[in-house]
């Protein structure tokens, strides 16, 4: 033999008169039936561990056809497998001589001698076929003589049948039998192992795509570029930790011309997470349209549609702000999101507004505080995943040192380049580099500059 299977060692079928004390019980034993015996078992014990470490079943069934091999020689070697839904035997894997072929036609239990040895779950030997009334003659092997079908069981269920047909009359002895089914355990099991680990990636394969669909449809709800608007330079940075993230942010413009301004974090992270970021946006958009309101009233409104039972501690930590062009006035409340820093005349500090985060309890009211710009101040949002950033040392990068940042930059650029640099220092601080590191929390910085 050549191609698929490498050429087998010596079959048992040069000692089919002799029986062994492991597999034929008989009363005479010879050293070379001893000889034979230990050379099986080790063989069997082989197989059986470089089986047990396969988990594609294609290449488990290959390995199964060409392992075989060595201890019985066939023409034929079919494996089929139990379709429990229609309870019927599906060609898995055929191989006639070193060449695969495709069989599409399935099989019931209890029809023709693979059928037969699923349903009685027990091995099948027939010398002569032409002689069995069980047995059906298959297009591709019409001058198959003998046949030897072995059930592959687990924990008593039924998992399918080894078929091993020949062109030769009493090709497989009961010697074969009974040495195929005691590897059969081990080849069933190695089998299921396969369909469980199977099953298991698709179910990973499903996630992932399911996650990448989610993805892609919050980033169509989050704004897809900061929008230009009279007297602001605006800028956003955001980067979720996972495939879905739970920090949010959006721009509404009011019907007086104003333009409103949403950063948000929602407690934990993922689809959960994301679902209750997509929940936040739509009801402040519907707002924004139908009823525009100042930040603190905002803030209390979306407070209110947020108390649902289930949500099992869920809430949401949101700043809401309302910039008037005209005025230059900025109206910011919080709703336990971190304090904004306001950097005006070269000078930055925190804006010093709080609040309970949406969710929580239902009666939370919110202040709001105004803030009177000139060209060239800056106002920015950043999330705790900024904030709380670690280095080795796990010293979080914190508001101190954000400040202290703006502080030593004495030349305001861009509302881009002020995000930017941001995002820079916190890669410092955090010793993530381009080639390496990963945060542990979404990131999200709003940059407002006065023009």
């Amino acid at each position: 033999m050549s191609g698929f299977f490498s050429k087998p060692e010596p079959s048992l079928r040069s000692r089919d008169r002799i029986e062994s004390p492991a597999f034929a019980g008989a009363d005479t034993l010879t050293s070379a039936a001893l000889i034979e015996d230990a050379r099986t078992l080790s063989l069997l014990y082989d197989i059986s561990k470089e089986l047990a470490s396969i988990l594609d079943l294609q290449a488990l069934l290959r390995a199964v056809g060409e392992r075989v091999k060595l201890l019985v020689d066939y023409d034929l070697f079919i494996v089929m497998l139990l379709n429990p839904e229609s309870q019927r035997l599906e060609h898995t894997m055929c191989v006639r001589y070193d060449r695969r072929i495709h069989l599409m036609t399935t099989l019931a239990l209890g029809g023709g001698l693979c059928g037969t040895a699923a349903l009685e779950r027990k091995p099948i030997l027939v010398n002569q076929v032409a002689f069995d009334p069980r047995y059906v003659r298959c297009q591709e092997s019409p001058s198959v003589q003998s046949e030897l079908v072995i059930p592959l069981i687990v924990n008593e269920r039924l998992l399918g049948v080894l078929d091993f047909e020949s062109l030769k009359p009493a090709a497989f002895t009961p010697y074969h039998e009974r040495a195929l089914t005691t590897l059969a355990s081990t080849v069933a099991i190695a089998i299921e192992n396969a369909q469980l680990y199977e099953q298991l990636r698709r179910a990973e394969q499903r996630k992932a795509e399911d996650l990448e669909r989610a993805r892609e449809v919050q980033q169509l709800l989050l704004p897809a570029e900061a929008p230009r608007f009279p007297g602001l330079d605006i800028a956003v940075l955001y980067s979720p930790a996972q495939e879905l993230g739970g920090d949010f942010y959006d721009f509404l413009p009011y019907i007086n011309g104003s333009l409103a301004i949403a950063v948000g974090d929602v407690s934990g992270k993922g689809p959960a997470a994301a679902l209750l970021a997509s929940l936040g946006v739509g009801i402040l958009r519907e707002h924004a349209v139908h009823q525009p309101s100042p930040p603190g009233e905002m803030l209390a409104d979306l407070n209110g549609h947020l108390q649902v039972p289930g949500r099992k501690g869920r809430f949401i930590a949101m700043a809401f702000g309302v910039f008037d062009p005209a005025s230059r006035e900025l109206s910011v409340a919080s709703a336990g999101f971190p304090r904004p820093i306001l950097v005006h005349g070269g000078q930055a500090a925190t804006v010093a507004i709080g609040g309970v985060p949406l969710g929580l309890f239902p009666d939370s009211r919110y202040e709001s505080v105004c803030l009177r710009l000139e060209p060239g101040d800056v106002v920015v949002f950043c999330s705790d995943g900024i904030l709380e950033q670690t280095n080795v040392r796990d010293e979080e990068f914190g508001i101190e040192r954000l400040i202290r940042r703006f502080t030593e930059s004495r030349v305001l650029r861009t509302a881009e380049d002020i995000a930017g640099d941001i995002m820079s220092a916190l890669d410092e601080h955090a010793g993530i580099t381009a080639s390496g590191g990963a945060y542990g929390d979404d990131r999200t910085i709003v940059v407002l500059r006065v023009v």
